[in-house]
């Protein structure tokens, strides 16, 4: 198996995974916005958001660091893995007591309070767990990720739909996601320790501490990243009320889940990589990094497009008639998704080339000014405004990476191939708002002919598609 096949197949089997979690986490998700309202619903955002924000404190970037490791190194697995995890038990306690300090200074009630030390418990479980699927990752060995992914969402959506079937709240909703955390542990742990690595309780306090100063640049990056996607769903609910919360999540979890899944398929795949190719290739790592790149471009443009136009029809099926106060807010947020596949890219490549300092240095002014334009939006024009800093925060940090990896590396020429995609995802948006009145899914269908049509009429596909394809079939070319 070819390099281009290897990617390829490890972005299948991530990509599957996480089309299917994702379809029942959205399934999942409209039925807690349509069983517990704008307001419970806002509830639910709220404590998951802040407790994910908090848990960055557990991990400080080992997972990424150990992934970069371990793909240069593979002899290193079971002593970077082991140490890792007995590393994050002190820290998983320390994140706890923040937790319930921070709980105990804003006072939010008793029910609220205990939604977030459950859903503190949850995360902390999830991240330690994530300890092992880094492993996953580093060995390109996708398809134990994707069992992992699949198992969790499973049992998550089957028990969270039953109980909330049952007429149970989001109280019995919260338990149902602490009982999914101790199986992921149970899950990935099974799977580490029967097929790469054994179990050592032995500490190298040297190697932890190496971890934690290299991991430093990681995990900041990581908390200002939690910033950047989570911050304005915590400062809704400190700002307004838990209404706004909920309106604003109905529109911007769609949109989320549609980005991270295509932005993280790519980058879990090519992340070993690149860091291989750092070392040993470096036009290989510049060419994987420019398709990369165009390819995301080219999913990400008509999506947004797509549901920029189609905002109404979406919203209306998605949450059977209710949320309409979403709509606006979904159009806008629908800018950010090109720009966040993209960056994934570029922001991998920071990592790749050792300049994690640049990536976490461009999220954390990203993050600064999202917080800095939630605070003055947020009072006046409530989720329209939290909606407006987030497109334009992902656009800062585009322009970020742009200007660090040009300094660091060199130019790598991505804008130019946006174009294209650009100008045929605006057709297609102008054809198909003459016909959005008719069938959702037929609309769908033609939208994406007309897209299709509109890349070929441009010439976007050339001779160096022609060579990925005879690449992937595993021809000479």
């Amino acid at each position: 198996m070819n390099q281009v096949q290897r990617i390829v197949k490890n972005i299948g089997v991530t990509g599957t995974a996480q089309i299917l979690t994702a379809l029942m986490s959205f399934v999942f998700m409209i039925y807690l916005a349509r069983f517990l309202g704008e307001a419970g619903f806002g509830k639910y955002n709220f404590a998951f958001s802040l407790t994910t924000l908090l848990v960055t404190f557990t991990d400080l970037g080992v997972n990424q660091l150990i992934v970069r490791e371990i793909a240069r190194e593979r002899d290193l697995s079971s002593h970077y893995v082991n140490n890792a995890v007995l590393l994050k038990i002190p820290l998983s306690i320390m994140t706890f007591i923040l937790i319930a300090v921070l709980t105990w200074i804003m006072d939010p009630g008793s029910d609220a309070s205990i939604l977030l030390y459950l859903f503190g418990i949850y995360n902390i479980l999830l991240t330690v767990s994530g300890t092992y699927l880094s492993l996953f990752q580093a060995w390109e060995r996708m398809e134990y990720v994707a069992t992992f992914q699949i198992i969790e969402r499973v049992f998550i959506v089957t028990l969270g739909l039953g109980v909330l079937l049952m007429g149970y709240g989001l109280m019995v909703v919260a338990w149902v996601y602490v009982l999914a955390g101790i199986l992921d542990i149970a899950v990935a742990a099974s799977i580490s320790f029967r097929r790469f690595i054994r179990p050592s309780l032995s500490i190298d306090t040297g190697l932890q501490k190496k971890m934690l100063i290299m991991g430093l640049p990681f995990g900041l990056n990581s908390l200002f990243a939690v910033f950047f996607f989570r911050v304005d769903t915590v400062l809704l609910g400190l700002l307004r009320d838990d209404v706004a919360v909920g309106i604003y999540n109905a529109a911007y979890n769609p949109l989320l889940a549609i980005s991270m899944i295509v932005s993280g398929m790519v980058s879990a795949a090519v992340y070993p990589v690149m860091s291989r190719y750092f070392k040993e290739d470096a036009k290989s790592l510049h060419g994987l990094t420019r398709i990369s790149a165009r390819y995301l471009a080219i999913a990400g443009f008509p999506v947004a497009a797509g549901c920029f136009v189609l905002a109404d029809r979406f919203i209306g099926l998605f949450y059977a008639g209710g949320y309409v106060g979403a709509v606006p807010a979904f159009q806008i947020l629908a800018l950010f998704i090109p720009i966040r596949l993209v960056s994934t890219i570029t922001g991998t490549l920071l990592s790749s080339i050792d300049r994690q300092g640049y990536r976490m240095l461009s999220v954390g002014i990203s993050a600064a000014f999202n917080i800095v334009l939630n605070m003055i939006l947020i009072p006046y024009y409530s989720y329209i405004g939290a909606a407006a800093a987030t497109v334009l925060s992902e656009l800062l940090l585009y322009i970020l990476f742009i200007y660090y990896i040009g300094e660091s590396y060199g130019d790598v020429e991505l804008n130019r191939e946006f174009i294209k995609p650009a100008a045929a995802a605006a057709l297609m948006a102008l054809m198909v708002y003459q016909i959005r009145g008719i069938n959702l899914l037929l609309v769908v269908g033609v939208a994406a002919i007309i897209y299709l049509i509109s890349l070929l009429l441009l010439g976007e596909f050339g001779e160096e598609d022609r060579a990925i394809i005879m690449n992937l079939l595993g021809r000479n070319t």
